[in-house]
């Protein structure tokens, strides 16, 4: 919260240094308020310019209170850096500062206004205020404005201030009162010890001895101008290199993702060879147990065609032996009858040779029955015989037949199943040829492809990991030397804080010294007055210029002692900051060396899966070996 201080009027007092001019008068009804109030009596009519709400010309530091700067129209626009004096016939640069609560017009300008002032046309010397360039509204913005000399007032005595006026006409800021006024040679001179440790007192010019302090300043400044833009230009080499660091890990991530992919279609390509093989196994499979289920066939019909021809060669010669043996006891009757015949012959030989005649005649008679009957007898015997042996015949013959029918069936269906057969083993011989190609392709395919793909694989993780390790080394010894570097600023700024505390003991021993001498000037003023008071009236001139020159000395000092110190402030938020970023580098480098551990354990694991899935084909490959020698 940005407060302005507003003062009670004080007919009593009029002292400038204690008192702070924020004539408000246009603000919120402009100058209608301040009429109407300046009709009302008492204090407005004794001091027209002075308004309740808007104006302060006499203030005491007794009685004041807090104003918001959101609430005060006046406060909108603040002016920076006011002296309390100016040169008269010098060029006059007024700095302020445009706050978010004002809207800059082209047509707003700033005047210098003698304290008193009760309208803005009241002004001495107004200049028109610029409009800022890349103005975006809401936002503060700083500008400055340089008075001519010849427009400035003289040595008049007077107090003036710089008021903001709007195009409407309404003032929204004012700043402390000033004097223009020459200076005097005695208050350009100041007092201080000499360096050289001494106990003398060199008496020196106000700005010589500023020029010292500020060409100081100035080399300090320079210094750590410099300072800065090297820890700038490290700053922005340790982003890029951030940056490129980033690229890198991104490009390293897209590789690992490409890899991934690459194993994901390696992986189908082995599943899509398992499950060709498998379906070759089981075709193979297939095609074996036909073939052994057709040998099977062959063999049962070929024991079937063997029985059935044993069968016929046992019932033939059964017929053979059957025919041969009734024909042997056909032989054997006859030979026996035959036999008896001769017999009979022989024992009436005597009865024929005496019944000669009657015999031969009966004889001849006889054997032509005998003849007769034998030959009927052999006949019918014959006829019947034939009968039988041609009906049996003719059966052995139908049973031949149809033996020969079944056997020449068995024989085509035999020949059919031998040419099956010879065609099945001559496809299996093929597919077994085919099927060794094939594997044997496969098998140096998939050997070539995984060796290849290993190989690169070692070759790339190889050159990955060789990159990544030197770049964590080249991280850490650049963190090493920031952190070095970090460190000598750090003391650095410790020196250059001692410098500060050494500055301000030494402003300190001053003021205490000069306060010693000041106490000394005055017993010797004190014991002249006794003896000449022409002395006593000097050196009571002499005393006003003394404690002015050491307001002066010590303001100065403090001044340049407050900005070193808010540029030490800013360095050292600087060196924070640097010391953040190393932080944070150093956080990304852990990072990124626990990614790379990472992907070397995805690697170990994809090594690992991949050595796996080799021994598995190399399982497939022996078991489909030992399969085929199995078959053969």
């Amino acid at each position: 919260m940005v407060s302005v201080v507003t003062m009670l009027p004080n007919d009593d007092a009029f002292l400038p240094e204690d008192r702070l001019f924020l004539p408000d008068c246009c603000c919120d009804g402009g100058v209608g308020n301040f009429e109407s109030w300046q009709t009302s009596g008492g204090e407005a009519n004794r001091h027209p310019a002075w308004c309740s709400t808007t104006v302060a010309s006499r203030f005491t530091m007794t009685s004041f209170q807090e104003v918001p700067l959101q609430t005060s129209n006046f406060a909108h626009v603040i002016f920076q850096n006011v002296a309390k004096s100016y040169l008269p016939n010098a060029h006059l640069e007024c700095h302020y500062t445009l706050t978010p609560y004002i809207h800059p017009h082209p047509k707003d300008w700033v005047g210098i206004f003698k304290v008193g002032w009760s309208t803005a046309r009241d002004y001495y010397t107004f200049l028109w205020s610029p409009m800022p360039e890349h103005y975006v509204e809401g936002s503060t913005v700083n500008c400055v404005l340089a008075f001519q000399g010849y427009y400035l007032p003289n040595d008049d005595g007077e107090f003036y201030q710089f008021c903001y006026v709007t195009h409407k006409g309404e003032i929204r800021g004012a700043s402390t009162p000033f004097q223009f006024r020459a200076s005097s040679p005695v208050e350009e001179l100041l007092t201080m010890e000499d360096e050289g440790n001494s106990d003398m007192l060199v008496v020196t010019t106000k700005a010589g001895l500023l020029e010292l302090k500020i060409e100081k300043t100035m080399k300090e400044k320079e210094e750590l101008l410099q300072l800065i833009a090297v820890l700038e230009k490290e700053t922005t080499q340790l982003r890029e290199q951030v940056g490129r660091m980033e690229k890198e890990l991104n490009h390293e991530k897209e590789r690992c993702d490409q890899l991934q992919v690459e194993q994901k279609g390696l992986i189908e390509v082995s599943q899509g060879l398992k499950m060709e093989n498998e379906e070759f196994k089981k075709r193979y499979n297939d095609a074996t147990s036909k073939a052994l289920q057709l040998e099977e066939d062959i063999v049962s019909v070929t024991h079937k065609a063997i029985e059935k021809e044993t069968e016929l060669d046992r019932h033939t010669r059964a017929l053979f032996q059957v025919h041969l043996k009734n024909t042997e006891i056909e032989n054997t009757k006859l030979v026996s009858e035959v036999q008896t015949l001769k017999n009979l012959d022989g024992n009436k030989e005597s009865m024929i040779t005496h019944f000669k005649e009657e015999i031969s005649r009966l004889q001849f008679c006889l054997a032509e029955k005998e003849n007769l009957q034998r030959a009927f007898l052999l006949t019918t015997s014959s006829k019947e015989d034939t009968f039988f042996l041609k009906e049996q015949l003719r059966k052995a013959e139908e049973q031949v037949q149809a033996t020969r029918q079944e056997a020449a069936f068995l024989a085509k269906e035999l020949s059919d199943a031998v040419n099956v057969r010879d065609k099945t083993m001559a496809d299996l011989h093929t597919v077994r040829l085919e099927n060794e190609k094939v594997k044997k392709q496969l098998a140096d395919a998939v050997a070539e492809l995984k060796l290849s793909a290993v190989k690169k694989d070692q070759e790339k993780t190889d050159t990955l990991e060789h990159e990544l390790r030197r770049e964590v080394e080249d991280l850490k010894l650049r963190l090493q030397m920031a952190a070095d570097h970090y460190k000598e600023k750090f003391k650095e700024c410790q020196r250059l804080q001692k410098q500060i505390n050494k500055l301000s003991d030494q402003s300190a021993n001053n003021n205490s010294v000069l306060t010693k001498k000041i106490g000394s000037q005055q017993k010797v003023n004190d014991a002249s007055i006794n003896t000449d008071p022409a002395t006593a009236a000097s050196t009571v001139d002499v005393k006003p210029s003394a404690s002015a020159a050491e307001t002066d000395f010590d303001n100065l000092t403090k001044g340049q002692v407050s900005e070193m110190t808010k540029e030490i402030a800013d360095q050292t938020e600087k060196y924070n900051k640097c010391k953040q970023l190393l932080q944070d580098e150093k956080k990304k480098c852990n990072k990124y060396a626990d990614e790379l551990a990472k992907m070397e354990l995805k690697w170990k694991e994809q090594v690992k899966i991949a050595e796996n899935v080799k021994l598995e084909l190399a399982e497939v490959e022996d078991n489909y070996k030992v399969s085929l020698v199995f078959v053969k």
